[in-house]
């Protein structure tokens, strides 16, 4: 059962602010609407935005993905067929890659707020490789920085609030 820390709007606009800090990451929705390109965010404003649109319509959850240059490896967008296609859409896209840092807000009602951040460990991703080739190679990614960052987003969001499991 995934566990998601309860916060508030502001805790999560200071854990993006911080995310921005020691330096400037490729942000993008990890999942696209149906038939939609990706979602790309420049800005801790624009990240913050997006998140206060979610939480206006209630939209229960959303998934940022995000990959820092000293990461190295790379990321791609992957089009992902529906089949059977969804409200006419046949397609939407997805954020790939070994080391890309997710965070991920979960919007219940009455506007409760839960976030996680996850990434796959270099273990995980090595056990994947073969099956996944169009990522690249897992050796490509420096996972002591894909640690560091994963576990400094971590340790903030844990540090903002309890522990619950995810309500979906």
């Amino acid at each position: 059962m995934p566990l998601a820390t309860l916060i508030t709007t502001a805790d999560f606009n200071a854990l993006v602010e911080s995310a921005f800090q020691a330096e400037t990451p490729v942000v993008a929705s990890s999942e696209s609407d149906l038939g939609q390109p990706l979602e790309r965010f420049s800005t801790p404003a624009e990240v913050k935005a997006k998140a206060a649109q979610c939480i206006k319509e209630g939209r229960r959850n959303y998934s940022f993905g995000l990959w820092y240059p000293s990461m190295k490896g790379s990321f791609l967008e992957r089009q992902v067929a529906l089949n059977p296609p969804r409200d006419g859409e046949s397609f939407r896209y997805s954020l790939s890659g070994w080391g890309i840092i997710r965070l991920q807000l979960y919007v219940t009602p009455p506007k409760t707020l839960q976030c996680r951040v996850t990434v796959s460990s270099e273990a995980r991703a090595l056990s994947r490789e073969q099956r996944y080739p169009e990522q690249g190679a897992v050796a490509d990614w420096d996972w002591r920085v894909v640690e560091t960052y994963a576990f400094r987003l971590s340790r903030q969001l844990a540090a903002m609030g309890k522990t619950a499991p995810v309500v979906q």
